[in-house]
């Protein structure tokens, strides 16, 4: 008796004009479902996927080939250089070679992307260091560093670095191990 009366819901799809709860379907960017910019979908349509990625660093003998890969993307920074940037006094019975790591890692995606890092320390009795490092397509490089006293547990922190897709992202790591965490955003409308 409802529909007859006109309260009937309506299930069609969204009229073609330019005003209405409808604003932002159909526009580049957008998602096509909910309206909303790609990087707030929540409605989890194929159209606006977000993917998690992560880069671990442990310490150990990878440096040779860390930095062979940076090579390859114009950063060349020796770990032991990133932490003076910190001044991190590395003792010198502490082989760096063994007692830090590299890694690094390409950023993709289709807006920006913020950065969260957490670590660990490997050895408790020993400071220990984190330095992230960005560099993006057109050159700009953004680092960020911070050095634990001995004795300090885990930590996160979140939005250490914000940047556009094509950056190259780089990771040392001493006496500890790190993960670097990233949100890449694909619209495919």
């Amino acid at each position: 008796m409802q529909s007859q009366m006109g309260y009937h819901r309506y299930t069609g799809t969204a009229p073609l004009m330019p005003f209405g709860p409808w604003r932002g379907l159909g526009q580049p960017g957008h998602c096509g479902k909910c309206g909303q910019p790609s990087a707030s979908c929540c409605c989890g349509c194929r159209e606006c996927r977000k993917e998690a990625k992560e880069l671990l660093v442990t310490p150990g003998g990878r440096l040779q080939r860390a930095a062979e890969a940076q090579a390859g993307t114009g950063t060349t920074v020796d770990p032991a250089t990133m932490f003076k940037l910190l001044n991190v006094q590395v003792p010198e019975e502490v082989n760096v070679g063994v007692s830090a790591g590299v890694g690094t890692s390409f950023i993709g995606g289709g807006c920006c992307v913020t950065l969260a890092v957490e670590y660990a320390p490997t050895v408790n009795t020993a400071i220990f260091a984190v330095v992230v490092m960005v560099r993006d397509s057109e050159g700009t490089a953004l680092v960020w560093g911070r050095s634990e006293p001995a004795g300090t547990g885990y930590r996160v922190h979140e939005c250490i670095i914000t940047t556009k897709p094509g950056a190259t992202l780089l990771v040392a790591a001493l006496n500890c191990t790190a993960r670097a965490r990233w949100c890449e955003v694909f619209s495919c409308c």
